[in-house]
């Protein structure tokens, strides 16, 4: 699809931001006082999801025609790894002061072995193994979900020739069966990063992305209409998703349904309905720094914890609201200062480095 033909979805842009905000009150929740949001694991999914869509609306045309390939295969890593290096950095800082006697977030347990193997591991993106004491999410959790991401993206760009609907909903059909498995299995999808479920984390992705592929080729052209409440129902309806706690034994069915059918239907309703033009641009700018403030939450926030527990007690209550609020702003504006001091200049560098024809 050539550049001026593609078309901006300012709803899912929306959608990935307010996913992220219900990830950062997951990972920090001293600065969220009582508010809970027990199912924001399930964000994963949409990520992947909307991923999945993405991929295929900026890169399916130019796959198929071949010859795209390698260049693909360069774009994502380049999209991906210089936040995910910064990320990987804050997490070194966090286990250094742990080391030196001043554990952020009760990280009592690294040493500098540890710390090395850690490092090592991150720089590769090598995940969690029996065995492997520490690796890049040890030092910043929400890391682990990149690896599989980009398993996805090179799977489906190497045999997009072949991805035809029977084949995508055959792919959705064994990863679906593998999450039906994993929830009743574990009792919960909260799976994917430990050092013997790596094969969830496959089948995690393996559904959501490919139903957001598939989710394209039927809903992507569609004609937009432009609906202010629609878009903001649509945000409401994911925060409720993520923060609503279910029962023992309603969880199970609520977990399968929301992946298997609500998030697939959210994407549909989402890539149709737009909002207006001062929303749009909120919107705009909060997808655009999702990717920051999901990388960067929670070694920043333990770090930025610890420091302020020697000069302030922070609340447990609802008197911790303003704080949560400024931390939440804080990473907003820390993440577009990197998207565009940072990370867009990196990527422009590696870019100019790696793939000198301009291309992806």
């Amino acid at each position: 699809m050539a550049a001026a033909e593609r078309r901006a979805y300012q709803t899912l842009d929306g959608l990935r931001g307010v996913g992220a905000f219900l990830v950062v009150m997951r990972h920090v929740p001293d600065f969220f006082g009582p508010v809970r949001v027990p199912e924001s694991y399930l964000a994963v999914d949409l990520f992947y999801l909307v991923s999945g869509f993405v991929v295929a609306h900026a890169y399916a045309d130019r796959l198929k025609a071949g010859g795209f390939f390698w260049t693909f295969v360069k774009t994502r890593i380049i999209r991906l790894y210089p936040l995910y290096v910064f990320g990987l950095l804050l997490g070194v800082t966090a286990a250094v002061s742990a080391i030196l006697g001043n554990p952020p977030g009760g990280w009592a347990n690294w040493s500098w072995p540890t710390l090395t193997e850690a490092i090592l591991a991150g720089l590769i993106m090598f995940p969690q193994f029996p065995g492997l004491s520490a690796n890049g999410s040890t030092l910043d959790g929400p890391t682990w979900t990149l690896l599989p991401e980009l398993i996805a993206n090179f799977f489906y760009a190497a045999l997009i020739r072949f991805m035809t609907v029977p084949v995508l909903i055959a792919i959705m059909a064994i990863c679906g069966a593998g999450l039906i498995y994993g929830e009743f299995h574990f009792g919960t999808l909260d799976i994917g990063y430990g050092g013997t479920d790596q094969w969830a984390a496959l089948a995690r992705v393996g559904f959501s992305f490919f139903a957001g592929v598939l989710v394209f080729r039927f809903f992507g052209a569609a004609r937009k209409i432009d609906n202010e409440w629609a878009s903001w129902a649509l945000m409401a309806a994911l925060t409720f998703a993520l923060g609503y706690s279910p029962s023992d034994d309603v969880s199970p069915w609520f977990e399968l349904g929301t992946v298997l059918v609500g998030f697939p239907l959210l994407l549909i309703l989402a890539s149709r309905f737009e909002p207006g033009r001062l929303t749009g641009r909120v919107f705009a700018y909060i997808g655009l720094v999702s990717y920051g403030v999901y990388i960067i939450h929670q070694p920043i926030g333990n770090l930025m914890r610890e420091s302020l527990e020697h000069v302030v007690h922070l609340p447990r209550g609802w008197g911790a609201l303003p704080w949560s609020l400024g931390f939440l702003c804080f990473l907003v504006a820390f993440a577009g200062a990197l998207d565009r001091w940072y990370d867009a200049p990196v990527r422009k560098a590696l870019r100019e480095r790696f793939m000198p024809s301009g291309r992806g």
